[in-house]
């Protein structure tokens, strides 16, 4: 059952901590993009648009409500996490967040998912007509996401260039809405 998110306001992107934030404590939000359960600890791998960081959930540090919540967590859930930045014991180097996790006090699910019909990973091998027909789990991919950001990101640029340097001015076809506003 999903979750509300009121009340809570993330404080940072996953990609966003460092060894700089240990001690702190620290919301975050996004997609599971695994779990693991080694009996008393079960780790989460949370992705957003910026990275994946590792949580850690404890049952004697953030309760058997939030340790439940870790143990029924699967591929996609969207989950929002409170807790605090601390030192790995074992360092991952192939994560930009490879030094730190969090270890969780406080967890809501916002929203469960089936399985997904292939990983959300990057350079994934799946087939192509299978991820066009699942297209919003492809654009979850980093490298997917890349491209849309360096797509927007060039655009950007190429209407800034033509509004400053040749008094481009950009004429989009009228909308609903605001035709009805100028009817009033």
């Amino acid at each position: 059952m999903a979750e509300s998110m009121l009340g809570l306001k993330r404080t940072c992107r996953c990609a966003e901590l460092s060894e700089a934030n240990v001690g702190q404590t620290v919301t975050v939000m996004g997609w599971v993009a695994k779990q693991r359960n080694k009996g008393g600890l079960v780790f989460v791998d949370l992705r957003d648009r910026s990275g994946i960081l590792q949580l850690i959930y404890e049952e004697t540090e953030c309760g058997a409500e939030n340790f439940a919540k870790a143990e029924k967590m699967r591929a996609e859930f969207v989950v929002a996490a409170t807790g605090t930045v601390c030192k790995r014991e074992a360092v991952n180097p192939n994560l930009a967040t490879g030094a730190i996790e969090i270890r969780v006090k406080e967890t809501r699910i916002l929203s469960e998912s089936e399985t997904p019909p292939f990983h959300i990973v990057e350079n994934s091998n799946t087939k192509e007509d299978l991820r066009l027909k699942y297209r919003s789990l492809d654009l979850r991919r980093p490298d997917m996401q890349r491209r849309l950001i360096l797509r927007s990101q060039m655009i950007q640029n190429m209407r800034e260039f033509m509004a400053k340097f040749l008094c481009f001015a950009p004429v989009s076809p009228a909308v609903q809405a605001a035709a009805d506003v100028l009817r009033l």
